[in-house]
């Protein structure tokens, strides 16, 4: 499968490193500190590519980890993206609201989800605090990555494309409504 990262960060790198390994075509765009990019790329096994940010986009299936403050600017000049799946990789698992409620902020995946509409936007974070996790007993292992989105389809595309790299694909929102049952007072 060819794969099109848009930012380069440790997480993007890494799964960037373990795709190609695992033999899909990488295309990497960064637009900021090149010479760092040309170098990790330099390093990675596989079929990998610094490209533009037009050319990661027609990629079948993009990564993204876009600075909040550039989101519009990155994605303003991307091909159609209907139907494209993308993995959105920055921001925390946290609501903006509990930090500054009174500013009402928009996360990234909500600036995203706004600007690319016809996407589907998939999250993915490593770390999940221990209260929400599905069992007291259980601790998360280093090779679970959990994601999330609105599109049962395109999580699935996801988590097969995690386990291509080694990673076991925890889907939040199941784990969460199960995490919510088994607690629930009632």
């Amino acid at each position: 499968m060819k794969i099109g990262f848009i930012g380069v960060c440790r997480t993007t790198m890494d799964l960037a490193a373990r795709a190609a390994k695992s033999g899909h075509q990488v295309l990497i765009s960064h637009s900021r500190n090149n010479s760092h990019a040309r170098e990790l790329v330099g390093m990675m096994e596989g079929k990998v590519k610094l490209v533009s940010r037009r050319e990661a986009a027609k990629a079948s299936m993009l990564v993204l980890f876009i600075p909040r403050e550039d989101i519009q600017l990155f994605l303003s000049d991307l091909p159609d993206m209907t139907e494209k799946i993308l993995v959105h990789a920055n921001n925390p698992i946290f609501s903006l609201e509990c930090l500054a409620p009174s500013l009402n902020l928009k996360s990234s995946g909500e600036i995203i989800a706004s600007l690319l509409p016809e996407a589907h936007i998939v999250k993915i974070h490593n770390i999940v605090d221990s209260e929400i996790q599905v069992s007291p007993k259980k601790i998360q292992s280093e090779n679970e990555l959990f994601y999330t989105g609105a599109n049962k389809e395109a999580k699935n595309k996801v988590k097969s494309f995690l386990k291509t790299l080694n990673f076991m694909g925890v889907d939040f929102d199941e784990m969460y409504l199960e995490t919510k049952f088994a607690y629930s007072p009632n």
